[in-house]
């Protein structure tokens, strides 16, 4: 004797059953539409994340969780086929998505400010924008995470190392290239569970490469850090004069910027370069100019020992003029810290006869 379902179960079936039918219809056009969105909200969060240097705790607390979820999902969850452990692992590769991506779009504008474009250092910056493009588009993104085991330990080691270079240094009060080497020690280590399991790091070729992979990021830290912005310092101004004054750093007939100026106008004159760099926070802070003439270098100072602060802080140099003075062509002023992390730069065009608007100098701090 069969007994007649309950109508509330009855109701519940067909609104399962529509879901089920909704889902495989329109998934894909779901997941579009979302890309969409996201890609939208990304953007916002790039436009809001506009010096707001607080967030960035709660952004390292997200990787945290991230990490946390993926590993109890990839390890312990690993058995489990039910229904409702396929819900949960759904539900829970979502959200990790979305950290990822609100991460990514969180740091790229701080990225930018303390990126030199057309140095070596803009590559980083680019990879980070193109990392956080991919992150939004669901359908790929969630393949790759799920089946490329490689791309899932780079891609949380390089999204974890990014924030953590910028919070490390801020929350311990270190010089940046110390928290960059902690940083990609805690970024590499976390990431390795990720990818692989307890037993898997017991075989010695595994290990073999993975002492190989800490020795090439501490040789990349080491003698490639040219190619990494010094986050979180950002050069805000860079300008030239032949004189200064060395109790307020007021230049004296300061050149406009990108204005190209006569010879006749430095005839045995200095040639005044200081530099104004921001920090969110106190940081001890080693820094050096370098003069380049037609990209040469022409002189390197002295190490500067600075801390860096949130009202920023200038410095400068002088290049002295030699025998013949400072003659037409393209000078070139770069403020590096003594690691050797391009801060920033800016050019002076000296040309040469006498252009009474092009060569006249201003006075006064900018």
């Amino acid at each position: 004797m069969e007994y007649a379902k309950p109508a509330w179960r009855v109701r519940l079936n067909r609104t399962a059953d529509l879901g089920r039918q909704m889902r495989r219809r329109y998934a894909r056009t779901f997941w579009m539409a979302h890309s969409a969105w996201a890609l939208i909200s990304g953007g916002i969060v790039l436009v809001l994340a506009h010096n707001r240097y607080g967030f960035l705790p709660w952004v390292v607390l997200f990787l945290t969780l991230t990490w946390l979820s993926t590993l109890f999902f990839s390890r312990i969850s690993s058995g489990l086929d039910s229904p409702r452990a396929r819900a949960a692992h759904g539900f829970v590769s979502y959200l990790t998505r979305v950290m990822y991506q609100e991460t990514l779009f969180f740091l790229l504008p701080f990225y930018f400010y303390s990126t030199t474009f057309l140095s070596l250092n803009s590559a980083y910056v680019v990879v980070l924008a193109l990392l956080a493009v991919l992150s939004c588009f669901d359908l790929p993104f969630d393949r790759l995470l799920r089946t490329n085991r490689w791309f899932a330990q780079g891609f949380f080691a390089f999204v974890t190392y990014s924030a953590l270079q910028f919070f490390l240094p801020l929350l311990l009060h270190v010089r940046i290239h110390n928290g960059a080497y902690l940083a990609a020690g805690l970024s590499f280590f976390a990431s390795l569970p990720l990818a692989y399991s307890a037993r898997d790091l017991r075989n010695r070729r595994r290990l073999a490469l993975i002492v190989v992979a800490v020795a090439a990021i501490v040789g990349v830290l080491k003698f490639a850090r040219e190619l990494i912005p010094p986050v979180p310092l950002r050069m805000t101004d860079l300008s030239f004069g032949t004189a200064i004054d060395p109790k307020t750093l007021d230049l004296v007939n300061e050149f406009p910027e990108g204005t190209p100026v006569a010879a006749a106008t430095l005839a045995g004159q200095r040639l005044i370069a200081r530099a104004t760099i921001f920090s969110p926070g106190r940081l001890p802070l080693r820094v050096q100019f370098r003069f380049l003439k037609g990209g040469v270098v022409v002189k390197t100072s002295r190490n500067l020992d600075v801390v860096a602060h949130r009202r920023g802080f200038r410095v400068w140099d002088a290049l002295r003029p030699g025998p013949g003075g400072l003659g037409p062509g393209k000078y070139r002023a770069e403020v590096w810290t003594s690691e050797g992390q391009l801060v920033g730069r800016q050019d002076l065009l000296v040309i040469s006869g006498f252009f009474p608007e092009a060569g006249k100098p201003t006075t006064g701090a900018p």
